[in-house]
């Protein structure tokens, strides 16, 4: 019998979160702590937090895909035996990996580096999230026990959002007259201080590195994940996570139209400026900023929903300036 829950709003998917444990729900009662909702209505799917001695992946599983970084799925066989080293990676646990059993029609996600499996069963549509015990050799354990449930958070909510068609994509967002700007670009270019210096001047906040991309009766839409940005505070050093309604007094937004799609770049000079780009641009920059089509439940809906919003959506080069020269008007009047 489950003791504790806990329904989640992603976007419009409603996600219950279960666990014998009082402490796994708290802690993802904070992460989500804008999404939280109270609701007797179904779920569209369901998490359960699993703990147990091991995990044993069934014989006939054959792997689909092996990332890894965001946005990087290659068959494995592509890695071979080497040690891989990168800084940007789809989860902070190491490899990521998904396999499929035909016997048993379930998929099976897994980060190698961290003691941690997710078993999707479609026809449930139930997630079991599995934290396992490491192995012991000569009274040692092998690795370092998973005891958060957060650890494993990023991939979770990819197998999560993949399989309801919202799409995770690295970008920025705001809210303007309940509707969306996408602000693309690589990290370092300045997302999350023009997103949050957008929020201060009554723009909604929607996130600063991680966002939902999906189409509504053929509207593209955005979604907010989290509503943190990491920002330097008091002339600091190092960045630090910031919840920004909270801390910052903004407005935020969960999900909305997107109206418009800018890519970023810094230019150093004092105004900053929009200029129109084409549509096959746009197309490029989504699949680049969402995770690729290898990691996708289904990749023709992936292909359809990235299409559909480059089609739809004014696309835009932001040549962001000086940070005062950054306002909504110019958005507006783009």
């Amino acid at each position: 019998m489950v003791a504790y829950s806990a329904h989640v709003q992603l976007s419009d998917i409603i996600v219950r979160f279960e666990s014998d444990r009082e402490r796994d729900i708290c802690e993802l009662k904070s992460f989500f702590k804008y999404h939280l909702i109270d609701t007797t209505d179904e779920s569209d799917c369901t998490v359960v937090l699993k703990r147990q001695a091991s995990f044993h992946m069934p014989k006939d599983a054959e792997m689909l895909w092996q990332s890894l970084r965001h946005g990087d799925a290659k068959p494995a066989r592509r890695f071979g035996r080497r040690r891989v080293s990168v800084p940007s990676k789809l989860n902070t646990n190491g490899l990521a990996s998904c396999y499929y059993s035909r016997a048993r029609e379930e998929y099976y996600y897994g980060l190698m580096l961290d003691l941690s499996w997710l078993c999707y069963h479609p026809l449930e549509h139930t997630i079991y999230h599995i934290l396992h015990q490491p192995p012991q050799r000569k009274n040692k354990a092998v690795g370092t026990e998973v005891s958060n449930p957060l650890n494993a958070m990023p991939l979770l909510i990819h197998v999560i959002t993949t399989v309801h068609g919202r799409y995770l994509a690295h970008g920025a967002a705001v809210a303007i007259d309940h509707k969306a700007s996408l602000f693309l670009g690589k990290s370092g270019s300045g997302k999350s201080t023009l997103s949050t210096d957008l929020a201060r001047q009554k723009a909604s906040f929607m996130g600063d590195d991680l966002v939902l991309l999906y189409t509504k009766d053929g509207v593209p839409m955005v979604g907010s994940l989290l509503l943190q940005a990491k920002l330097y505070m008091d002339k600091a050093d190092e960045k630090s996570s910031v919840d920004v309604p909270a801390e910052l007094q903004t407005d935020y937004c969960l999900s909305a139209p997107l109206e418009a799609v800018y890519a970023v770049q810094q230019n150093g000079l004092p105004m900053s400026s929009v200029k129109p780009r084409p549509a096959t641009e746009l197309l490029q920059q989504l699949m680049e900023a969402s995770n690729g089509m290898m990691m996708q439940y289904d990749r023709q809906q992936w292909l359809t929903t990235m299409y559909a919003i480059s089609e739809q959506t004014p696309y835009y080069l932001l040549h962001y300036g000086a940070r005062s020269s950054l306002t909504t008007s110019l958005l507006k009047n783009r």
